[in-house]
């Protein structure tokens, strides 16, 4: 994973990830453009084995703004 800018370990055992993907990167595993390229924040999850991107933020304020309701949520559900 590229520069990770946020990670959160939840009491569930998931962790919550805020980081950029490497443009390379995001060629190889992106199937389509699904996700609007490669620029920007990706905030993404992990349980277990499983990895998966939640949502993308176009400029790490938003992206720290959904990190931050992602985590609060999930804290105190």
């Amino acid at each position: 994973m590229d520069d990770i800018t946020l990670m959160a370990k939840l009491a569930s055992g998931e962790t919550v990830y805020v980081s950029p993907v490497h443009s390379q990167t995001y060629a190889e595993y992106v199937d389509r453009d699904n996700l609007g390229g490669a620029s920007g924040y990706f905030i993404s999850c992990q349980r277990g084995a499983d990895f998966e991107v939640l949502a993308k933020a176009t400029s790490l304020d938003s992206a720290r703004t959904l990190f931050g309701m992602i985590v609060a949520t999930k804290r105190h559900a």
